[in-house]
């Protein structure tokens, strides 16, 4: 077909990673979108540009420079692709594993450019990719699957999973197919169906980590919509919202308790030590109250030092759960004191436990019982969890 000739194909495919490249450096570099991952997918597409050749514009180059550039490129490419991934869904994991792959790749291409063959830098640098795709569906598979759809994580992944079945397809053919060894060594262009279906999988990659990109962004504004900008923590408004709803969820059967915070003696951090330790005293609470909470708690801080733990329980009356989960916060952060300027700040909270009541669609009523025993667990000397036991009783944990 006329209109599939790899020359074409290649300068298309050329014009399209170009104008991706500037695109990702408008984005990390204009609008200080993802910088680092916007960079990193800049120059993955620069490097796509320079290793998939131009058909006739490598004419009379070295053939081991002509052999070397693609190769060499293209596992560059795949590098770049993962570290830039890596950098967008905010992976912990430390590259030691691309830099492995990476090396043992460039150091197969460049054993075999040096015995004079053509099909083993090709052989090393198709299994590396290949490998470098797979490390990339997992990262995926990891950084989303658990926060969206099945649906939406398959078709993230899909085309990372098609350039594996790509590469993998190629070092098989490499293998298994005879010929392969004269047709790199005379620098022949890849068929106009294989060059067309590369364009593909990289615009398939590129439109994948745009949504990936852009589902980052819509994290980042909820968090600023419902976190508290300094601690972490729901603020007050999304902290309500959850309360409706676990009102809600009361009516058929699911209880949940309200735990009260209160951050004792706080007005003396702040005067002795000054806000910015007042500010880390919050940041520390909360960061150890965190590690503590299960992962259906909800936190949230209400203003100031005093802060709220909505605690689902497996019955609607099991105050005793609730009452140990409370402990343990108040265990926690008394055993770990703040460290502010080479001086260990010993800091130590408040805590009033109750159950909700029905037909009170705010939790306003559960809300002022927990408050109450938070007054009396201040009263009785702080550092203390107090829990009422039903709507005219109090007892001490």
């Amino acid at each position: 077909m006329e209109f599939l000739d790899v020359p074409t194909v290649l300068k298309v495919s050329a014009l399209f990673n170009l104008m991706a490249a500037l695109a990702w450096l408008t984005l990390a570099q204009t609008f200080r979108i993802a910088p680092r991952a916007g960079r990193l997918m800049a120059a993955a597409h620069l490097v796509r540009i320079a290793s998939q050749g131009c058909g006739d514009c490598m004419a009379g180059w070295p053939g081991l420079l002509r052999q070397a550039i693609p190769e060499f490129g293209l596992l560059a490419c795949a590098v770049l692709l993962l570290m830039a991934l890596r950098r967008m869904l905010r992976s912990r994991q430390r590259p030691r594993d691309i830099s492995w792959i990476g090396g043992l790749g460039a150091m197969g291409i460049a054993l075999g450019l040096a015995s004079g063959s053509g099909l083993a830098p090709q052989v090393a640098s198709t299994f590396s990719v290949a490998l470098l795709a797979l490390m990339s569906m997992r990262e995926v598979v990891r950084g989303i699957g658990g926060q969206l759809s099945r649906v939406v994580t398959a078709c993230t992944t899909l085309p990372f999973a098609a350039m594996a079945a790509v590469t993998l397809t190629h070092a098989a053919e490499l293998l298994l197919v005879p010929g392969w060894d004269d047709h790199i060594l005379n620098g022949e262009l890849p068929s106009p169906a294989r060059a067309a279906l590369w364009f593909v999988v990289t615009a398939a990659i590129t439109i994948s980590l745009i949504a990936l990109m852009i589902w980052r962004l819509i994290r980042r504004i909820q968090h600023l919509t419902y976190r508290d900008p300094l601690t972490g923590a729901l603020n007050r408004r999304a902290f309500e919202q959850a309360l409706g709803e676990a009102q809600a969820q009361l009516q058929r059967g699911r209880g949940f308790a309200l735990a009260m915070i209160d951050i004792d003696h706080f007005k003396r951090v702040n005067d002795q030590h000054g806000h910015q330790a007042g500010d880390a005293a919050l940041q520390h609470c909360v960061r150890v109250w965190q590690s503590c909470l299960r992962e259906v708690d909800c936190l949230g801080r209400l203003g100031g030092e005093e802060f709220c733990a909505l605690l689902p329980l497996t019955g609607p009356a099991d105050l005793a759960t609730a009452a140990s989960v409370a402990e343990r916060l108040r265990h926690s952060l008394a055993a770990q004191p703040l460290r502010w300027k080479d001086v260990e700040l010993p800091l130590s909270a408040s805590f009033g436990v109750a159950l909700p009541v029905a037909d009170d669609p705010r939790g306003e009523v559960g809300m002022a019982r927990a408050d109450g025993e938070l007054y009396r667990a201040k009263a009785e000397g702080r550092n203390r969890v107090c829990v009422a036991t039903h709507l005219g009783g109090i007892a001490t944990a």
